[in-house]
């Protein structure tokens, strides 16, 4: 049993994750890392025990999947059927209507909204419709309440563990809430782009992309015998003299690049942006380019790039408008949490204190 419940567990809890919030990611995970592990694995046994339990209740409540024709089999018609008509709406239930029972106590249907909002949101909607779901949650509320009964929650370490859960909950609400309640004016956007327009340009580029084998002896997938790296770099720079030199790039782009997309469109790469997904040594290469120039071999895990600049424009404030709305938020937020970090930032007064403890011995069983 405790092997099986192991593994539903393990399935349906790959992330320590707090609860998905609104709020600016990049912050929340610089905020994220000052939360100690060891708390955070704690406090994830407790949820992951209810979170597997009421996922398999879901699952099993699941309706049956409609049956698999084989490929070929005759079609048979059903016989037509009149149109149904639009069931009535639904008459409102008064909150103080009886609506099931458990246990030999009937629950109103204000009781039974109040149980379903203990439950995390993803599954409130499949409880209104599946109400075996909360056969769980009241095994568990009857199970806490014989713990707080015998004063369990007064015991350590669950008392420390329950006040963390506690403190961490509202923390999170705090950062929530700072995340979305800044509000950016119009006159800080505009300002913003007038300051800041090289974050705003974006290139359009043509490249030459010459792959090799970054595992030497090693194959590789695919049926394309690739370069060795001293072998690419040899012919990056040969194709570099010969662009200098006159040659079409275009051309040379058609019968040398490796990139499967580019290559037949004369190497043309699209547009590329300060946001966008490149690393930095493609993106800071395009952007110290004039339109015309052409970059020097840039070397990626798996090949060189070969990169000419087409042209060179400013997006529109329009287009970014929203955007630059997101980064002051965002800047706003950091600065924020980094301002809260040094604020409670620890002194050390006695380093004795702080030395790494030896683990508890395990003591041998005769």
């Amino acid at each position: 049993m405790d092997r099986a419940l192991r593994k539903l567990i393990e399935r349906n809890c790959t992330s320590t994750q707090a609860p998905t919030a609104v709020w600016p990611m990049c912050g929340r995970r610089a905020w994220d890392r000052v939360l100690d592990w060891e708390f955070r694995v704690k406090e994830l046994h407790m949820k992951a025990l209810v979170t597997a339990t009421l996922f398999s209740g879901l699952l099993c409540a699941q309706p049956p999947q409609p049956v698999q024709v084989t490929p070929g089999t005759p079609a048979v018609k059903a016989p037509p059927q009149a149109t149904p008509a639009t069931p009535p709406a639904p008459a409102a239930i008064a909150p103080t209507t009886i609506v099931m029972e458990a246990n030999g106590k009937k629950y109103t249907a204000a009781e039974v909204d109040h149980l379903i909002a203990l439950l995390p949101p993803q599954y409130q909607q499949p409880a209104r419709s599946q109400p075996q779901m909360l056969t769980t949650l009241l095994v568990y509320q009857k199970l806490a309440e014989d713990a707080e009964k015998a004063g369990r929650d007064k015991e350590s370490p669950l008392k420390e563990q329950l006040e963390f859960s506690r403190l961490q909950l509202l923390a999170n609400s705090e950062l929530t809430l700072q995340g979305n309640s800044y509000i950016v004016s119009p006159a800080d956007q505009a300002k913003y782009y007038k300051d800041h327009p090289e974050k705003f340009q974006e290139a359009k580029v043509r490249v030459i992309y010459i792959a090799f084998n970054p595992t030497p002896g090693k194959a590789v997938p695919g049926d394309k015998q690739l370069l060795g790296e001293a072998e690419a770099k040899v012919k990056i720079v040969d194709l570099r003299s010969q662009i200098v030199a006159g040659a079409d790039f275009g051309k040379l782009a058609r019968e040398n690049s490796d990139d499967a997309t580019s290559a037949p469109k004369d190497g043309d790469f699209g547009t590329i942006k300060h946001s966008s997904p490149y690393p930095d040594a493609i993106k800071n290469a395009v952007f110290a380019l004039k339109p015309g120039e052409l970059s020097q071999p840039i070397k990626e895990r798996n090949g060189f790039y070969l990169i000419r600049l087409d042209a060179m424009q400013t997006q529109s404030y329009d287009e970014v408008n929203p955007d630059i709305a997101k980064e002051l938020r965002q800047e706003h937020f950091n600065e924020w949490t980094k301002a809260l970090q040094t604020q409670f930032g620890v002194k050390v007064e006695n380093p004795g204190y702080f030395r790494p403890q030896a683990p508890p011995q395990l003591q041998q069983v005769r």
